[in-house]
Protein backbone atom coordinates (compact mmCIF):
# COMPACT_ATOMS: atom_id res chain seq x y z
CA UNK A 1 0.00 0.00 0.00
CA UNK A 2 1.43 3.35 -0.84
CA UNK A 3 0.23 6.31 1.31
CA UNK A 4 1.41 10.19 0.12
CA UNK A 5 3.44 12.01 2.22
CA UNK A 6 1.61 15.19 3.46
CA UNK A 7 4.50 17.35 3.11
CA UNK A 8 4.81 17.91 -0.66
CA UNK A 9 8.83 18.40 -0.06
CA UNK A 10 10.41 16.42 -2.71
CA UNK A 11 13.47 16.92 -0.67
CA UNK A 12 12.39 14.62 2.02
CA UNK A 13 13.53 11.44 -0.12
CA UNK A 14 15.34 8.83 2.97
CA UNK A 15 16.61 6.14 0.19
CA UNK A 16 20.38 6.46 -0.32
CA UNK A 17 23.03 4.29 -1.15
CA UNK A 18 23.39 0.91 0.05
CA UNK A 19 19.78 0.61 1.79
CA UNK A 20 18.28 -1.94 -0.87
CA UNK A 21 15.66 -2.91 1.26
CA UNK A 22 13.08 -2.99 -1.80
CA UNK A 23 15.93 -4.75 -4.34
CA UNK A 24 13.54 -7.99 -3.73
CA UNK A 25 10.54 -6.64 -5.41
CA UNK A 26 9.89 -7.47 -8.93
CA UNK A 27 10.46 -4.70 -11.65
CA UNK A 28 9.08 -4.23 -14.75
CA UNK A 29 10.96 -2.91 -17.75
CA UNK A 30 10.50 -2.05 -21.17
CA UNK A 31 12.75 -3.50 -24.58
CA UNK A 32 14.35 -0.27 -24.88
CA UNK A 33 15.37 -0.10 -21.02
CA UNK A 34 16.83 -3.57 -21.16
CA UNK A 35 18.90 -2.56 -24.25
CA UNK A 36 20.09 0.79 -22.42
CA UNK A 37 21.21 -1.77 -19.08
CA UNK A 38 23.12 -4.49 -21.55
CA UNK A 39 24.63 -1.54 -23.22
CA UNK A 40 25.82 -0.05 -20.37
CA UNK A 41 27.28 -3.11 -18.97
CA UNK A 42 29.26 -4.28 -21.72
CA UNK A 43 31.13 -0.95 -21.27
CA UNK A 44 31.80 -2.50 -18.01
CA UNK A 45 35.46 -4.80 -16.49
CA UNK A 46 34.44 -7.85 -18.58
CA UNK A 47 34.96 -10.46 -15.28
CA UNK A 48 32.61 -7.58 -13.33
CA UNK A 49 30.15 -8.39 -16.37
CA UNK A 50 30.70 -11.92 -16.09
CA UNK A 51 29.72 -12.08 -12.40
CA UNK A 52 27.00 -10.16 -13.03
CA UNK A 53 25.92 -12.38 -15.78
CA UNK A 54 26.40 -15.39 -13.52
CA UNK A 55 24.26 -13.27 -10.69
CA UNK A 56 21.37 -13.21 -13.40
CA UNK A 57 21.31 -16.35 -14.15
CA UNK A 58 21.21 -17.73 -10.95
CA UNK A 59 18.58 -15.15 -9.74
CA UNK A 60 16.65 -15.88 -13.00
CA UNK A 61 16.21 -19.47 -11.94
CA UNK A 62 14.78 -18.44 -8.50
CA UNK A 63 12.23 -15.89 -9.71
CA UNK A 64 11.01 -16.50 -12.98
CA UNK A 65 7.58 -16.87 -12.50
CA UNK A 66 6.94 -15.85 -9.26
CA UNK A 67 4.20 -12.89 -8.58
CA UNK A 68 5.00 -9.65 -6.45
CA UNK A 69 4.15 -11.53 -3.22
CA UNK A 70 6.18 -15.16 -4.17
CA UNK A 71 9.16 -12.55 -4.95
CA UNK A 72 9.16 -11.11 -1.45
CA UNK A 73 8.74 -14.45 -0.09
CA UNK A 74 11.95 -15.57 -1.77
CA UNK A 75 14.17 -12.49 -0.61
CA UNK A 76 16.26 -13.18 -3.01
CA UNK A 77 17.84 -9.48 -3.92
CA UNK A 78 18.38 -7.69 -7.09
CA UNK A 79 21.60 -9.07 -9.22
CA UNK A 80 23.33 -5.85 -9.77
CA UNK A 81 23.65 -5.15 -6.14
CA UNK A 82 27.50 -5.02 -5.39
CA UNK A 83 29.22 -6.15 -2.46
CA UNK A 84 27.75 -2.62 -0.40
CA UNK A 85 24.23 -2.79 -1.45
CA UNK A 86 24.85 -0.27 -4.27
CA UNK A 87 23.24 -0.23 -7.53
CA UNK A 88 25.78 -0.96 -10.09
CA UNK A 89 23.73 0.37 -13.26
CA UNK A 90 22.56 3.13 -10.98
CA UNK A 91 22.67 5.36 -14.16
CA UNK A 92 20.33 3.72 -16.24
CA UNK A 93 18.44 2.32 -13.59
CA UNK A 94 14.43 1.45 -14.58
CA UNK A 95 11.71 4.21 -14.99
CA UNK A 96 10.48 1.62 -11.92
CA UNK A 97 13.76 2.22 -9.44
CA UNK A 98 14.31 5.80 -10.63
CA UNK A 99 10.62 6.65 -9.50
CA UNK A 100 9.47 4.37 -6.19
CA UNK A 101 11.10 5.99 -3.32
CA UNK A 102 9.93 6.25 0.50
CA UNK A 103 10.43 9.27 2.37
CA UNK A 104 11.03 6.96 5.60
CA UNK A 105 13.46 4.37 5.61
CA UNK A 106 11.71 2.31 8.29
CA UNK A 107 8.10 2.46 7.49
CA UNK A 108 9.56 0.94 3.33
CA UNK A 109 11.52 -1.47 5.79
CA UNK A 110 7.97 -2.85 7.17
CA UNK A 111 6.28 -2.86 3.81
CA UNK A 112 8.90 -4.67 2.16
CA UNK A 113 9.03 -7.25 5.40
CA UNK A 114 5.57 -7.23 6.06
CA UNK A 115 3.81 -9.85 3.88
CA UNK A 116 6.30 -12.29 4.79
CA UNK A 117 4.56 -12.09 8.29
CA UNK A 118 0.92 -11.38 7.28
CA UNK A 119 1.56 -7.70 8.08
CA UNK A 120 0.58 -4.71 5.47
CA UNK A 121 2.22 -1.76 6.43
CA UNK A 122 2.48 1.57 4.16
CA UNK A 123 5.65 3.03 1.92
CA UNK A 124 5.18 6.67 2.65
CA UNK A 125 6.10 7.94 -1.07
CA UNK A 126 5.47 10.94 -2.81
CA UNK A 127 2.71 10.50 -5.20
CA UNK A 128 4.22 12.63 -8.27
CA UNK A 129 6.84 10.06 -8.44
CA UNK A 130 4.08 7.27 -8.72
CA UNK A 131 1.65 9.33 -11.38
CA UNK A 132 5.20 10.23 -12.96
CA UNK A 133 6.39 6.10 -13.15
CA UNK A 134 2.96 5.45 -14.44
CA UNK A 135 3.03 7.82 -17.09
CA UNK A 136 6.66 7.38 -18.34
CA UNK A 137 6.28 3.95 -18.53
CA UNK A 138 3.10 3.58 -20.22
CA UNK A 139 4.17 6.07 -22.81
CA UNK A 140 7.07 4.53 -23.67
CA UNK A 141 5.22 1.05 -23.81
CA UNK A 142 2.26 3.03 -26.31
CA UNK A 143 5.68 4.44 -28.17
CA UNK A 144 7.28 1.38 -28.98
CA UNK A 145 3.55 -0.19 -29.94
CA UNK A 146 3.30 2.69 -32.55
CA UNK A 147 6.36 1.98 -33.78
CA UNK A 148 5.84 -1.45 -34.32
CA UNK A 149 8.16 -2.90 -31.16
CA UNK A 150 7.61 -5.04 -28.40
CA UNK A 151 5.44 -2.50 -26.01
CA UNK A 152 5.68 -5.76 -23.54
CA UNK A 153 6.60 -5.18 -20.21
CA UNK A 154 9.22 -7.78 -18.74
CA UNK A 155 10.97 -9.17 -15.54
CA UNK A 156 14.26 -6.76 -15.49
CA UNK A 157 16.80 -9.67 -14.38
CA UNK A 158 14.92 -11.98 -17.37
CA UNK A 159 15.37 -9.76 -20.41
CA UNK A 160 18.87 -8.23 -19.44
CA UNK A 161 19.81 -11.98 -18.91
CA UNK A 162 18.67 -12.77 -22.24
CA UNK A 163 20.14 -9.60 -23.86
CA UNK A 164 23.39 -10.21 -22.26
CA UNK A 165 23.20 -14.21 -23.67
CA UNK A 166 22.20 -13.08 -27.39
CA UNK A 167 23.65 -9.90 -28.22
CA UNK A 168 23.11 -10.26 -31.88
CA UNK A 169 19.24 -10.34 -30.80
CA UNK A 170 19.41 -6.65 -29.90
CA UNK A 171 19.46 -5.17 -33.77
CA UNK A 172 16.65 -7.64 -34.55
CA UNK A 173 14.29 -6.44 -31.66
CA UNK A 174 15.14 -3.00 -32.09
CA UNK A 175 13.42 -3.45 -35.99
CA UNK A 176 11.33 -6.16 -36.47
CA UNK A 177 10.39 -8.95 -34.48
CA UNK A 178 9.62 -9.49 -30.86
CA UNK A 179 10.86 -11.71 -28.33
CA UNK A 180 8.79 -14.98 -27.51
CA UNK A 181 8.18 -16.03 -24.33
CA UNK A 182 9.72 -19.10 -24.89
CA UNK A 183 12.74 -17.32 -25.94
CA UNK A 184 13.52 -16.06 -22.09
CA UNK A 185 11.55 -19.01 -20.37
CA UNK A 186 14.26 -21.58 -21.68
Amino acid sequence: MIQQQEDGDRRLIACAPGCQSCCVVNVSITLLEGISITRFLRSLDSDLVAQITSRLDQLWRDVRGLDDEERLFARRKCAFLDDQGCCLIYPVRPIFCRSISSTDVELCRAAVTGPVFGELHPVMMHQFQLQLYKILFLGVADGLALAGLDGRSFQLCGLVRYLLNYPNREVELLTESSLSWDEIYP
